[in-house]
């Protein structure tokens, strides 16, 4: 079930723009107002790469001075003004330490409004198997999205983001068993150590089903997991396996399954008792009188192995660095931060320390937000809260239409962290800017305009803009135009609204 790096046809606009994203004026007026036949815009097809060096409009990053913005804008989902003000108040360390502690903050207020909203993601296993599965995804999206922009502990949902798409299920394959996933290994072990999660994914239902693996019986194993764990989740493609290591360790996994609602369980009689090899080691065959438990852990050995492996440590390494720093990330950070996997047993804070030090940050360019992170960043700049937006769905599904619907990439390779995947989608960006822009329901979602007119001038809302969307590192060009499209009509709250959408479609805020 390898994939190649591109990942499937059918995620990704054919459509690309080297423009840059957006030219204030009255061109970009008149653009906006095209936006609502985004729906007309759906990806479809793989874009064709960019030429190397080339990206959709510039690189603001050399307008990003301060190292404390920059880490705001790296660990959160978007600047918010609450987060930026904690910031200044604790510094880079003290803020970057306090979104490593999750465990200390209180979002008691959040779980609860996701309990009572999304009832779905409190329900047994049992409940959810019979449950409608559409909803079931639905409640899945919602709370991910609601965590997304109103939780405190945004580094955790930044490493819960990539986590999902490093151990990928497809919720359309997987149903009910994803969402035990999401609740029960990757957001407890997101900030944990790299051993826990993967061996907490290696007894989910939902990846041993995704994959096949619960089916794996000898003499015909299924070969699905015993690749993915190696090329996707541990040592990498390049990580010095064979295709018959795959085999082997395919052999050396029969057994491995679940119970109809996702519990992990071994089956004797599916097990491969013979001799086995691999990478390089022996294991030898077993006698009839063995027990289930020295079976089983002859799959637990093969996964301690790959644990142990310094291609694993660089692998989770490079991919961290690039998650979180840049693209291509400089090679003395990625060997910095394998050593120290090596060092603390794969300690996810402590890489992430490693990673984003001042220096190392100050030194990368900015990165391309993807479609979710986007319209969360977006949320969180307009000042919207819980109890703004009592119902996310309307604003989740206008979302998706980016084409980045969570949990619902079909391939195990997760959706690209590639600037050049998500180029396209230009005008599927400015309709849901738009429409983020006038939200003004009581039921469903709402922006107040009035957040940015203080004072009520069209001079008090393009400084409130710089403040909130760009924690006062504000192009000037930028600034002069929306000033000078805010004062080109009447001053009144849909000129507001107007200019609040044309700061979210600008090529500056596609970054972070």
């Amino acid at each position: 079930m390898s994939v190649p790096d591109e990942g499937p046809d059918t995620h990704a606009s054919a459509t690309h723009s080297r423009r840059r994203f957006f030219a204030l004026g009255a061109s970009a007026a008149a653009g906006l107002a095209l936006s609502n036949t985004a729906e007309a815009q759906r990806p479809v097809g793989r874009p064709q790469p960019l030429p190397a060096g080339n990206a959709p409009g510039t690189d603001p990053s050399a307008q990003w001075q301060d190292p404390l913005l920059r880490l705001v804008r790296r660990i959160t989902m978007g600047l918010a003004p609450a987060d930026v003000a904690l910031a200044r108040q604790l510094g880079y360390n003290g803020y970057l330490d306090y979104q490593l502690r999750p465990a200390a903050m209180d979002d008691a207020v959040l779980e609860s409004q996701i309990a009572s909203r999304l009832p779905m993601m409190q329900m047994t296993a049992d409940m959810l198997r019979t449950a409608d599965g559409g909803e079931v995804a639905a409640q899945l999206a919602d709370a991910a999205w609601y965590r997304a922009a109103f939780s405190k502990a945004q580094l955790r949902e930044r490493m819960i983001d990539f986590w999902t798409d490093h151990f990928t299920i497809s919720i359309n394959k997987a149903g009910f068993l994803k969402l035990i996933d999401d609740r029960e290994v990757i957001r407890p072990y997101a900030l944990g150590k790299f051993p826990d999660l993967l061996k907490a994914s290696a007894h989910s239902g939902a990846m041993l089903f995704y994959l096949d693996q619960n089916t794996s019986r000898t003499p015909t194993p299924n070969q699905n997991y015993a690749r993915e764990i190696m090329e996707l989740h541990t040592v990498g493609v390049d990580g010095g396996y064979s295709q018959n290591d795959v085999a082997e360790l395919s052999r050396i996994l029969t057994g491995w399954s679940m119970t109809n609602n996702g519990v992990f369980r071994f089956i004797r009689s599916y097990h491969d008792r013979n001799a086995k090899t691999f990478l390089g080691r022996t294991f030898p065959a077993m006698a009839t009188t063995a027990t289930d438990a020295q079976m089983q852990a002859e799959g637990d050995v093969a996964i301690q192995m790959l644990l142990d492996h310094p291609a694993t440590a660089r692998y989770i390494a490079q991919k961290m660095a690039r998650w979180l720093l840049a693209y291509e990330p400089p090679v003395a950070v990625v060997d910095a931060t394998a050593a120290t996997y090596t060092r603390t047993g794969g300690d996810i804070p402590a890489m992430i320390r490693t990673i984003l030090s001042s220096k190392n940050l100050m030194a990368a360019p900015a990165k391309y937000k993807r479609p979710f992170h986007y319209a969360v960043s977006g949320l969180r700049a307009l000042g919207t809260d819980l109890t703004s937006v009592p119902n996310i769905r309307s604003v989740r599904t206008r979302a998706d239409q980016m084409g980045m619907p969570l949990f619902q990439w079909e391939q195990p390779n997760g959706y690209p962290d590639r600037i050049d995947w998500w180029s396209g989608l230009v005008i599927t960006r400015w309709s849901y800017a738009q429409a983020l822009s006038v939200l003004n329901s009581a039921t469903t979602a709402r922006v107040d305009s009035m957040l940015f007119r203080a004072p009520d001038s069209a001079e008090g809302v393009v400084a409130q803009i710089g403040a909130r969307l760009y924690g006062g590192e504000f192009p000037t060009s930028l600034r002069a135009a929306l000033l000078s499209y805010l004062k080109g009509g009447t001053y009144n709250d849909a000129r507001v609204r107007e200019t609040l959408s044309l700061a979210l479609c600008a090529q500056e805020f596609q970054w972070y």
